[in-house]
């Protein structure tokens, strides 16, 4: 049940930004690491900055760097800088979400067995970043997605129970990061994938639940019309998800006009690549 909300297919931030989108005001693109360490290293020869002032830069140049390592892949050493960098400040918020992050990638080519315990740490962390500050969109968004992938590995009951809190935190994430396309695209396939289950797992969920989750295709399309109003062609996936749930709605016409989209995109990741040769089987 909720297949795909449960493991969201690993979903990629914006790939312009680091993050989160390369206009998010409170999460914006850092400049390069080599620049900040320039600066740092220049206020230390030079004595021009205070210590809450080279605080500041050295923590600008962790995140830096680590946004640099997340873009190239090096999930190994994002984590090893991460968790370095939380022992020093173990309620950095920024530290907090990016390690939850690092290791929920790291878990994704792995085993189940050898993902659960990675899972359940990521999730640890970013529960305690929303602890530390819970107007951060980024903490809600990454919890969301640790805790579906977690509940992967419990009972049905614990999906549909997790379900609720899943949506709850990404619709936190797409209010206090009205910039992030990715936290829309994310409650876009939540209402896809809740608008898709059978008869039977609807009876199933009522089952368990006096009130199930619910959702339409029409719910699903604004949320996804809504990421690419946020940053147009950011996403393949986004594409074909609007072409089947248009199709899904009935409208087969703007189902097509996604779907050539969706072809048409150049891709820049093997989950792209993947996502369009989906797409040129899917027969509208």
């Amino acid at each position: 049940m909720l297949t795909s909300v449960i493991r969201l297919a690993a979903p990629r931030v914006s790939r312009a930004a680091v993050p989160l989108v390369r206009s998010l005001a409170t999460h914006a693109r850092p400049a390069p690491a080599r620049r900040v360490g320039g600066a740092v290293a220049a206020a230390l020869l030079g004595g021009s900055l205070g210590g809450s002032a080279l605080s500041m830069c050295l923590a600008s140049d962790v995140t830096a760097t680590a946004d640099s390592l997340f873009e190239s892949n090096q999930y190994g050493k994002l984590v090893d800088l991460l968790r370095d960098e939380l022992s020093r400040k173990p309620e950095d918020v920024d530290v907090l979400w990016r390690l939850a992050r690092a290791l929920k990638k790291s878990a994704d080519p792995l085993s189940k067995t050898e993902q659960e315990p990675l899972l359940r740490e990521a999730l640890a962390l970013a529960e305690r970043a929303i602890k530390a500050d819970a107007s951060r969109g980024p903490a809600h968004k990454w919890y969301a997605i640790c805790l579906s992938q977690v509940g992967s590995f419990g009972s049905t009951s614990d999906k549909i129970k997790n379900s609720f809190v899943v949506r709850d935190h990404f619709e936190q994430a797409a209010t206090l990061s009205p910039t992030d396309a990715t936290s829309k695209h994310l409650l876009g396939l939540w209402c896809f994938e809740v608008a898709k289950l059978s008869w039977i797992e609807k009876k199933a969920a009522a089952a368990l639940f006096a009130s199930p989750p619910t959702a339409t295709f029409e719910e699903a399309i604004d949320h996804l019309l809504a990421a690419e109003q946020t940053e147009p062609d950011f996403y393949p996936k986004n594409q074909l998800l609007l072409a089947q749930a248009y199709a899904k709605a009935g409208d087969k016409a703007e189902a097509r006009t996604w779907l050539a989209r969706c072809l048409a995109a150049t891709p820049k990741t093997p989950e792209d690549e993947e996502t369009i040769r989906e797409a040129s089987q899917l027969k509208i």
